[in-house]
């Protein structure tokens, strides 16, 4: 009892966020109730007329009657027809514009998602959760939610115009309500688990799907395609299983409701036939009465239907609110903007830093050390000892657990983090090109200068390579730089990074595929004309660490020393081992 009512809360609250997603366009929502509630009423007229002209026209042989009448009926189906199309412009742009909206902005909440749930969820389970919950969110708008209030209309017309004619047979179609109702009920009851389920294979599917091309090169090496093709088998064996039982749900929803029509149909046509013949009824009554009940019934059904297709949005709707709901990076609510004339220039000190990401396994320990503005730094340990973490917690990809970051003696976290990012450049080890130009890739879309790309270009060593490619600059780099090789992918983003003159550049094992010339000249410029620059660089690459100001060498989540090549070199016996392994 206690679940379902938690199940019924959970509901509610689901079904007024979705009604939410409607304010935008309440004033096009207006228009088409307006336009359906018109229609509506000439549609419950339509059948006096057509009474009249059967009854006073065709029956009486009265031509003159049924010229005018039919004409009346007429001009009412061109004035119906007239504002359907009205309807069908305001209908047309809420039914496009609702999904683009909703996708839009469930991309701009990805873009500020915290990086760890990038971690948690693989791309393709992503794209797959979210074109499937927002088609099926966006169904709120589909022409039959818009229809309720015309159904609704049609229904009390319908009522009003059946004990005009007959209060009688009245009572025969209203006792069929709560039959229908109760299968109606049951059927969006199975629907919602079936869907439900449904969502929950295809998320499965859709992480396995996004693992297995994400380890191509494994599957290719190892031979085990035949394996993989064994489990996509499987794996979509439940998908299509729960779709057959959805389809099979929906006819039995469709069987229902065509009994139920033609079982009140054929029940009236006796009645009435019976009651034509005692001289109690009229023919055209008995046609304008059954032209009644469809407006009782089919209203009836359409309404049910709607509780019936919600079984299947609710099941998004709480996956995609869930997405929306997922905790995104954060301003301090007391920011401290750094101005953009001074840049990057001070101190950056880590205070006592503590870091975990899983609760009990710590990965940084106490963790202090300042870098002056314009030093040179290494932050050197072995695999595993935190060194990517410091560089996280500096780029605000995640919070210290205790101690602070400070620039200047300003917590990092209280100052704006679009314009603190700014600042910053970093050529990551997992470095990512788009597939776009190598201008545009370096420039990263802003509005750099020609000159100020080829400098950067040059200053990164890769000036030579992009002027040989049959397009320069313009050339394509293809998918993550796949028509370039990896020290051509490095290079770019190298340059990329000495384009932007950021006050702080970051390097994560930036020279790892550079020829030796190529690295000696990124080594020079890094030491000679990045006076104005804090620099710090993830290596083990000798000839970088002995011209360096600063080696900060951690292992296990803490520092071990601080110094110069030439101080940890005679005093440190981890660095001496590591340094002479790497020479």
């Amino acid at each position: 009892m206690r679940q379902s009512l938690i199940y019924s809360n959970d509901r509610t609250s689901i079904l007024k966020r979705l009604l939410t997603l409607l304010k935008p366009y309440k004033k096009q929502i207006g228009l088409i109730l307006a336009c359906i509630v018109l229609s509506s009423t000439i549609s419950v007229i339509m059948p006096l007329l057509g009474k009249s002209i059967m009854d006073d026209g065709l029956l009486p042989k009265n031509f003159h009657i049924v010229l005018k009448l039919s004409a009346a009926l007429f001009l009412l189906v061109l004035l119906d027809q007239a504002i359907g199309l009205l309807e069908t412009k305001y209908y047309a742009y809420v039914n496009s514009m609702m999904p683009y909206n909703l996708s839009k902005a469930s991309f701009k909440h990805l873009l500020n998602l915290k990086l760890q749930y990038f971690k948690n969820i693989g791309f393709a389970e992503i794209m797959s959760n979210l074109s499937t919950d927002v088609a099926n969110v966006a169904r709120i708008t589909d022409r039959s939610m818009f229809f309720l209030v015309s159904e609704v209309f049609r229904m009390i017309g319908g009522l009003i115009g059946l004990i005009i004619i007959d209060w009688r047979l009245s009572l025969l179609v209203v006792a069929i309500i709560p039959i229908r109702f109760i299968f109606i009920i049951g059927l969006a009851k199975r629907k919602r688990k079936l869907f439900e389920d449904y969502i929950g294979y295809q998320e499965a599917f859709a992480s396995w799907y996004g693992d297995s091309i994400a380890g191509i090169k494994e599957i290719k090496l190892w031979g085990i395609g035949r394996i993989k093709i064994g489990n996509y088998i499987k794996k979509q064996r439940n998908i299509i299983k729960t779709n057959i039982n959805i389809s099979f749900n929906d006819k039995l929803n469709d069987i229902s409701e065509r009994l139920v029509f033609e079982f009140v149909t054929n029940v009236l046509y006796i009645i009435g036939a019976y009651f034509i013949i005692n001289g109690s009824f009229t023919l055209g009554g008995l046609f304008a009465f059954i032209n009644y009940s469809m407006h009782v019934t089919s209203p009836i059904s359409s309404i049910l239907n709607i509780v019936y297709n919600f079984s299947g949005i609710l099941p998004s709707a709480k996956r995609l609110f869930g997405f929306f709901d997922t905790e995104c990076e954060e301003d301090s609510k007391n920011q401290n903007n750094l101005p953009i004339a001074e840049g990057f220039k001070g101190n950056i000190t880590f205070q006592d830093i503590s870091f975990s990401y899983t609760t009990g396994e710590q990965v940084l320990k106490s963790l202090s050390f300042e870098l002056k503005h314009g030093e040179k730094a290494a932050i050197l340990g072995t695999n595993g000892s935190g060194k990517s973490t410091v560089i996280n917690l500096l780029l605000r990809f995640y919070k210290p657990e205790s101690g602070k970051i400070l620039f200047n003696g300003i917590d990092i976290q209280d100052m704006n983090l679009k314009e603190y990012r700014s600042y910053i450049s970093v050529v990551s080890q997992e470095l990512y090109l788009f597939n776009t130009t190598v201008r545009e890739n370096i420039s990263l879309f802003s509005r750099m200068t020609d000159d100020e790309i080829h400098k950067a270009a040059i200053e990164s060593g890769a000036h030579e390579f992009i002027s040989s490619m049959p397009d320069g600059y313009y050339s394509v780099t293809g998918n993550n730089g796949a028509n370039i090789s990896g020290g051509q992918r490095q290079k770019i983003a190298v340059a990329r990074a000495l384009a932007r003159k950021s006050g702080l550049l970051i390097m994560d094992e930036a020279t790892s595929n550079y020829d030796m010339e190529s690295e000696m000249l990124l080594h020079d410029m890094i030491k000679n004309k990045l006076e104005e620059r804090t620099v710090i660089l993830i290596t083990h690459k000798p000839e970088i660490l002995k011209h360096l100001d600063k080696i900060i060498l951690i292992d296990n989540g803490s520092i071990v020393d601080i110094g110069t090549h030439e101080d940890l070199y005679h005093r440190n016996k981890l660095y001496k081992d590591m340094f002479n392994k790497a020479a």
